[in-house]
């Protein structure tokens, strides 16, 4: 805790460091803490690679980056102080002078809280309402983040595991195992995890990533409200819709990593957005044209934390990316129109011309700095797959398995089809069993198969019911279709922003249908579409809010509007309460509460049988005093739990699917531990070494152990 606290304190240092000018954009303080949070996690990947490439991965790595980055943070905030007392006029004046001026600053302030405190306390009791659900969910989540283990059943396979091996071996270098989404997938939220590992020792603040990840895709969502034209009312709402969102709060206490990869999309989207909501001079244009290097930036840096984190989001940061290369060619042409709308070049000095095609290139420079920054950051763990896989993309069973493999027009129309019924599952099965089959009956008549393997992960089966809270399938109806609703609203009445924003994450859920595929988990898979998306229900619900003010004389329709929008803040303040209170497998109440259970008890509690045989094999082989355990197991065993019961001994792979990375062999290791895939591991077991099977797990001790 101790750590987490130092990192936030670092975060609003900087984020003072790097605010913004008075002015100079929208939500200034909100948008110098999306910088931060960008330069942080920037630094923390860059850190892990650095520390890699030389196999210095250690605890005392780690600590002195994290002492120079504090020390530059420090120094950055001493730069902008003495620059804020330089802006105000105060050099070279007396003492006396400087207090009042200081005297001056503090009245203002405080004048500035009184009409905020007032403004607070005359706002409408449903308002103060909404607060409450927020504020009872944030604590809620805190609570359970702290309090929990970690048990997400991915990261027992494959996100925690993976931290061990490149603690054990000094390098995120690829190893021989028989897990290959240890190696193949996008470590970046891992590699954030790595530096609490080195300097924690141990996962007990694993869960507060996600958590801050889900405060600042909140945070960043409610600036994109207030970019898109939205008051304090439709930022409320924003925030309310996405606070109350199932699988936003349960991911928010896990560690998984798709609100990570969520809240970076947002904090790229919001930076893309300033390129058309940045105020201007009285030209208009002089504060816009100072932006395109700084905003090149962070849109790099996001985009490269994006592409190591999860390629997903890739497909919602491409086409908002294009709205922002787009938006500065035609800024661009109309700065100097004589010279770019088709007239004669007669008509055109030759200093117009210069500059115009000066300010195309510029944009063309920083299109192609902010390629390279993502390089930059991504381009490591690239190169790793590509050497390891003939790839960047990894192994052929990686994209085969989870990628659409077809272009067939009709089988993407029903992969869409089913994610969309995935999303906006309920618990009114009638509804719910109706829209499936209607979706199983055009897939007949298009003459394909519902459960087509080219566009459906591995054996699953549509539909599956997802309405529940658990953290790998809760859908999001309420916010889905207010979502949806505020994007129609968007592209029928909206300003070109507007339609543009919703074009763009129209676009990338159609690039979502077209290259993922189905699987009962597909909801956490598009959580960075429903941040997006959380915007568009945030206006549109203010906007009805004030029709409402305006249509006094027209009292059904008021009483119609008023009662949708009550019954929806009704029913999504009781999701978001009922997820914290029984969300799986985390919850705050009941039966398997993080109150009632012990810490083994809540790391297994999706496969409690498994937990008396673990621990069994473990004392066993513990028993020996082992320096080297090998390990067998199939694709998606529980590897992550040998890790903790097993703490003093090396533990390396028996088998392995990673080319070139051949497996440890079993005669040089002191025992062997073996989950699921039995019958090899009595394979690999030496002669003469006694196996014993326990039914899920295994192990093997050689003779006199």
């Amino acid at each position: 805790m101790l750590l987490v606290l130092w990192v936030l304190a670092l975060l609003p240092a900087l984020a003072y460091a790097l605010r913004p000018r008075d002015g100079a954009v929208l939500a200034p303080a909100r948008l110098a803490i999306v910088r931060s949070a960008i330069l942080l996690g920037a630094f923390a990947i860059g850190v892990v690679e650095a520390a890699s490439a030389f196999g210095a991965l250690t605890f005392g790595t780690v600590l002195a980056a994290w002492l120079g980055a504090t020390a530059a943070v420090a120094a950055a905030v001493v730069v902008r102080c003495v620059k804020d007392v330089d802006s105000g006029g105060t050099r070279g004046q007396s003492l006396d002078v400087l207090r009042e001026e200081l005297r001056s600053r503090r009245g203002a302030t405080r004048r500035t809280w009184r009409r905020t405190r007032s403004a607070a306390a005359a706002a409408p009791a449903w308002q103060w309402a909404l607060g409450c659900v927020i504020a009872i969910l944030a604590i809620s989540a805190a609570v359970l983040a702290i309090a929990s283990s970690p048990n997400n059943f991915d990261s027992q396979t494959y996100h925690l595991p993976r931290i061990e091996h490149w603690v054990q071996n000094g390098s995120v270098a690829v190893y021989a195992t028989e897990i290959h989404r240890q190696v193949d997938l996008g470590p970046g939220a891992e590699y954030l995890l790595t530096h609490l590992r080195l300097l924690s020792g141990g996962d007990g603040a694993y869960n507060l990533l996600q958590y801050l990840a889900g405060i600042g895709a909140v945070l960043a969502a409610s600036r994109i409200t207030a970019q898109l034209g939205g008051g304090p009312l439709a930022q409320l709402a924003t925030v309310f819709i996405l606070a109350t969102t199932p699988e936003v709060l349960l991911q928010a206490t896990s560690t998984q990593v798709d609100l990570v990869a969520a809240a970076w999309v947002a904090a790229l989207a919001t930076v893309v957005l300033d390129e058309f909501t940045r105020p201007g001079d009285a030209s208009g244009s002089a504060l816009r044209a100072a932006a395109p290097g700084t905003d090149a930036l962070y849109l790099g840096l996001a985009l490269g934390l994006i592409a190591v984190t999860k390629t997903t989001g890739l497909l919602a940061a491409a086409p908002l990316l294009l709205i922002w290369g787009v938006g500065r060619l035609v800024r661009d042409r109309h700065r100097r129109r004589p010279c770019l709308c088709g007239r004669s070049p007669g008509r055109c000095s030759r200093a117009d011309a210069s500059r115009a095609w000066a300010s195309r290139g510029k944009t063309v420079l920083a299109s192609l700095a902010i390629v390279a920054l993502m390089l930059a950051l991504a381009g490591p763990f690239l190169l790793r797959m590509q050497a390891a896989f003939g790839s960047p993309l990894g192994p052929p069973v990686l994209h085969e398995s989870i990628g659409v493999q077809t272009a067939d027009p009709r089988l993407l129309l029903i992969n869409a089809l089913r994610i969309a019924h995935t999303n906006l599952d309920t618990p009114v099965f009638v509804l719910s069993d109706a829209t499936a089959a209607a979706i199983g009956g055009l897939a007949h008549l298009l003459g394909v198969d519902v459960n087509d393997p080219r566009i459906t992960f591995g054996t699953t089966e549509f539909p599956v019911p997802a309405w529940y809270p658990d953290e790998d399938r809760a859908a999001f109806p309420l916010t889905g279709l207010a979502s949806l609703a505020g994007l129609a609203w968007f592209a029928v009445k909206g300003p070109r922003l507007r339609r543009a924003y919703a074009a763009a994450l129209v676009v990338a859920f159609v690039a979502v249908a077209c290259t993922v595929s189905w699987q009962p988990w597909v909801n956490r898979l598009v959580l960075f579409l429903v941040v997006l998306g959380a915007p568009a229900a945030g206006l549109l619900a203010a906007a009805l809010v004030k029709g409402f003010a305006r249509s006094a004389g027209d009292r059904r329709r008021r009483r119609t509007a008023v009662g949708v929008i009550a019954a929806f803040a009704v029913l999504a303040s009781v999701a978001g309460l009922l997820t914290v209170a029984y969300g799986y497998p985390r919850r705050l109440t009941g039966a398997w509460s993080v109150f009632s259970l012990t810490d083994m008890e809540e790391r297994f509690v999706r496969r409690l049988e498994w937990l008396p045989q673990y621990e069994a094999a473990a004392d066993a082989v513990a028993a020996t005093g082992p320096e080297t355990v090998g390990l067998v197991q199939g694709n998606d065993s529980w590897e992550y739990p040998w890790w903790l019961l097993l703490p003093d001994a090396e533990i390396v792979a028996l088998d392995s699917v990673v080319p070139g990375q051949e497996p440890a062999d079993p005669a040089s290791v002191d025992a062997i531990v073996c989950a699921e895939d039995l019958d090899q591991c009595a394979d690999l077991t030496p002669a003469g070494w006694e196996f014993v099977d326990l039914g899920t797990v295994g192990y093997a001790l050689p003779p006199g152990a």
